[in-house]
Parts: C-alpha cells; structure tokens; sequence
C-alpha cells in the first residue's frame, strides 16, 4: 500500500504543476509526465535490479555505466517520442513552460535540467533504500545464524551417546571413567560459558576439539581408523568458538558405521596467520534425517563463518571416491 500510494502521489506531481493546457505546453506537459513515468520505471529497476546486482558487489563501473544509459534515456526519449509542430508555435525570449514566471533560454535545456535533478534525487533514493534494506537484511540473517548456532552448540545425540558410554564403563568399572566424566564436564563448561563470545582462545578451542574426538574414540569399535594430527603453536592466538567442531562431527555422523571398515582423519595446522583444517571420512551408510540435519548444521557453520571471516576464509567441501573432505583456511590473530 505504502509502494501504490508514493507511485499515485510521484505521477500526480506534473499534473498538479502543470501550466496551462495550450498546444505547445501540452507538449512540454506530456513530456513532463513521460519523464514521471520513466523515472519510475527507473526508481524499481535500481532498487530491484542494479544496486543489489552491481553496486553492493562493488561492480561500480558496470554500476554507474548503466546508471549513465538510464539517464540519457529516460532524459532523451521523451523528446524523442514526443514532438511539436514548429509552424504554430511563436517562440518568445521570455517563455516559461512552467508558468512560474519570465525566464529566458531554450525551454529544452531548462527541461533537460530541471529533469536531470529529477533523475538525481530518485536514484541516490532508491539506492539509499536498497542499501538499508540489505544492511537491515544482514543483521536478520546474522541473528538469524547465531540463534541456529547457539540451538546447535549442544548436540544432544553427542551428550546421550556420551552419557552411556561412561554408565558403560562405570558398569564395567573401567579406569577410564573419571577421565571421561571429566572431559565431558570440561566440554559442558567451555560451551556454557565461552561459547557466547566472539572470539576465545585457540587453545581452549583445540582442548575442546581434543576432549570431543577422545570421548568419541572411547565409543569407536576396531572396525574404525581415527587419525587426529594438530600441529603449530597454538597459544596467544584468538578464534570463534565451534567454528571448527561441526566438520569433525560430521565426520563422526557420516563416516562410522558398525557394520562397515570407517576411517576418519583430522588435521589441524597453525602458522603465525592462519589455520588450516582437514577433515576426511570415507562415506557409509547413513539415515536420510541424519543427512539433512547435518546438512542444515554445515550451512549454519557457513553463515557465522561469512558473518566473522567475510574476507579472511576459505572453505572447499567436496567428495570425491566416496570419501568426505573439508578444506578450511581461516586468518587468526593474537
């Protein structure tokens, strides 16, 4: 309603303003209104189609060339299309098309002026509203992805198939349990309590990358090859928190099945810069609910890394003789 009440209101300006209708202001007055309607016409194609296509992905040149097209044409064709017979018209120094007063000039170059301010205030407009828009639309989705992050950092399968294997080994009273329970509380604590922030540090992440893959091995029957290699100094350098730990559990979800040989490896290099991750599964046999959901939670994990790291990621999943590899290289700092 708001979009149909401001087009009524934009064309119904060269009608409220317009001069007398006599047979040469008719003229100029239907070229007036074909401007209205042009920059119109221009107003949605900017707002829908360039700012977003060319000027928020920095294509400025391509931008403002088809910006400068628009512009000849909408001011151009009017004139164009719409002519006047010259034969009846008496042309005085002092003509005015808009009845405001004496001005003296050529009527087209004041048009073509007063038009081309026009075409100014509607595009600086509507590229304004598409920019805020976009940025209104950023923080929607950066909201949008840290609730589904947070929805995420406890995975409960995780938790209950951790708990039982620990009641296991209490049952069994294995030498194994206090250091499981511990792991575990220390997995709890470093979620609950620095999982919210934005940065922590890379050693407490890799601690927590480190207790998840030993409670998961606890669980692992002979059938399955688990190899994890972290290498380089990992003190005083900062990263996001669970960045990392959705591609190695989907390693675990994917690539472990009792009933078939599974291998799984993990690789984590850190220079001075950056980090690189590796993580690599042979593909099993796996639950259709099972996938999807670890689909959502790898789409999730690609929102907060375009969110944290716009410019300083790169990730490459891919699957290639049945096995599952993910590449990522991200910036860290101290």
């Amino acid at each position: 309603m708001i979009h149909i009440l401001g087009c009524l209101i934009f064309l119904s300006v060269p009608v409220l303003f317009s001069p007398d209708f006599g047979e040469f202001k008719r003229v100029f007055f239907l070229r007036d209104f074909t401007v209205t309607v042009l920059l119109l016409v221009f107003f949605y194609v900017n707002y829908y189609y360039l700012t977003p296509a060319f000027y928020i992905p920095k294509k400025y040149t391509t931008f403002f060339g088809l910006v400068f097209l628009c512009c000849i044409i909408i001011l151009l064709l009017p004139e164009l299309l719409i002519h006047h017979r010259p034969i009846h018209i008496k042309m005085h120094d002092d003509f005015d098309p808009t009845g405001k007063g004496p001005r003296h000039g050529n009527p087209f170059f004041f048009l073509f002026n007063h038009h081309f301010l026009h075409f100014g205030i509607v595009f600086i407009f509507s590229m304004l509203l598409k920019i805020r828009e976009q940025l209104t639309q950023t923080e929607t989705e950066k909201s949008n992805a840290e609730l589904n992050y947070l929805k995420a950092q406890i995975n409960p399968h995780f938790l209950f198939n951790t708990l039982n294997t620990i009641y296991s080994l209490s049952i069994l009273k294995s030498d194994k349990t206090s250091d499981a329970v511990v792991k575990l509380s220390d997995m709890m604590r470093y979620v609950l309590s620095d999982g919210n922030t934005k940065f922590v540090s890379l050693e407490k992440e890799l601690n927590y990358i480190s207790n998840y893959i030993e409670l998961q091995r606890i669980r692992l029957t002979p059938n399955v090859k688990l190899i994890y290699e972290c290498e380089g100094n990992r003190f005083d350098k900062k990263i996001a928190p669970l960045v990392l730990i959705p591609f190695i559990e989907n390693a675990f979800k994917h690539g472990v099945n009792s009933e078939e040989n599974s291998e799984i490896e993990i690789k984590i290099n850190i220079t001075d810069t950056e980090l690189e991750l590796m993580v690599k599964n042979n593909c099993v046999t796996s639950d259709t609910n099972t996938l999807n959901k670890s689909g959502l939670g790898i789409e999730n994990t690609r929102q907060r890394l375009s969110l944290l790291y716009p410019e300083s990621h790169k990730l490459d999943i891919t699957e290639i003789n049945h096995c599952f590899i993910v590449r990522l290289k991200l910036s860290i700092h101290d």
